[in-house]
């Protein structure tokens, strides 16, 4: 920790990375570090080569997640939510930093392999144990005495709520409820960030909903809920991908099911698999995740798979019956 904060005290030209798809830990633990290192008067640039979702966009500062950042050098790359430049989706670094001094990574993802494997000036801090990268990157903050503005507090505490399922999954601990007061005590309003990212959807988005819903079914053999969504269902009813956020925990709320999967087709001939489950259900879906390519938590995971979902939700089946055994 205090190697990281010297890194961070020594540097002024920063770039901030976290992993495709971003959640609302990245989305969170991204603007709450970049709007603290802006107020300590360096610089920073944020870069997610996936769209960020907008149902963050009540977040302050929003918009500083770039897609698109012009190659420089910079004294130092925080890695953030993952410890893998490849799981940024990049394909090689160099795209947008062709040199660069140091590399910090905070990650709270059980991960055989980081970064600092491959490279020195690397320094990591990860922590399985926490509930989320933003509980992390706020602890940084706070050993370092930096000022948490309200607008700072909003980004940590939606990364909190966002990886606790709304401070209801078992990895919600003491830790991130005492964080979560500080926040609110600082302005933060949980109510509102709930009422963002829970309510206000769209007619087409309750429809894709109501289609996933319905596709339900459960496989005896592995003890899986399980349903999808094509291109095609998302484009008929003017919805977008997005709108499929927290479908998969409400399908894992099936009483005989012991996990759940969500099976969504993607761009470029990509299918994305989001896996949940539950402690008292005694299934490790991040061993099923790492048996198809991807990764997570225990309780949280997914992976990637090329192909489309007519010729391939059997084949999946197979597989994460194969990972059962």
């Amino acid at each position: 920790m205090q190697q990281a904060i010297d890194l961070i005290k020594s540097s002024n030209n920063i770039l901030i990375l976290t992993h495709k798809d971003p959640d609302g830990d990245a989305v969170g633990s991204v603007l709450g570090l970049a709007q603290a290192l802006k107020d300590m008067g360096k610089k920073a640039a944020c870069f997610s080569k996936d769209a960020v979702p907008k149902v963050f966009e009540f977040l302050p500062e929003f918009s500083i997640i770039k897609d698109k950042i012009i190659p420089a050098r910079y004294d130092l790359i925080i890695l953030l939510d993952c410890a893998l430049f490849s799981r940024t989706g990049l394909g090689d670094i160099s795209e947008i930093a062709p040199f660069f001094d140091n590399l910090l990574i905070i990650d709270h993802h059980p991960e055989k392999e980081t970064e600092c494997d491959k490279r020195e000036n690397c320094i990591f801090i990860i922590d399985q144990k926490a509930s989320s990268t933003a509980v992390l990157v706020y602890d940084l903050l706070k050993k370092m005495n930096v000022n948490i503005a309200k607008n700072i507090a909003n980004c940590f505490l939606t990364g909190i709520f966002t990886d606790t399922g709304g401070f209801q999954h078992s990895n919600t601990d003491s830790r991130s409820l005492a964080a979560a007061a500080e926040l609110m005590k600082k302005g933060s309003r949980v109510d509102k960030i709930a009422k963002n990212i829970f309510s206000g959807k769209s007619v087409p988005a309750i429809r894709l909903w109501g289609m996933a819903l319905n596709r339900i079914e459960t496989n005896p053999q592995t003890n899986m809920a399980v349903s999808y969504i094509s291109k095609k269902d998302i484009a008929d009813l003017g919805a977008k991908e997005e709108d499929l956020a927290g479908l998969v925990n409400v399908i894992n709320t099936i009483s005989d099911a012991k996990f759940s999967l969500l099976l969504t087709e993607g761009e470029n001939n990509k299918i994305k698999g989001s896996l949940r489950s539950e402690e008292y259900k005694g299934i490790d879906v991040s061993r099923i995740a790492r048996s198809l390519g991807g990764g997570g938590h225990k309780l949280a995971s997914g992976f990637e798979l090329e192909g489309d979902l007519e010729n391939n939700v059997a084949k999946i089946n197979k597989m994460i019956l194969k990972a059962r055994e």
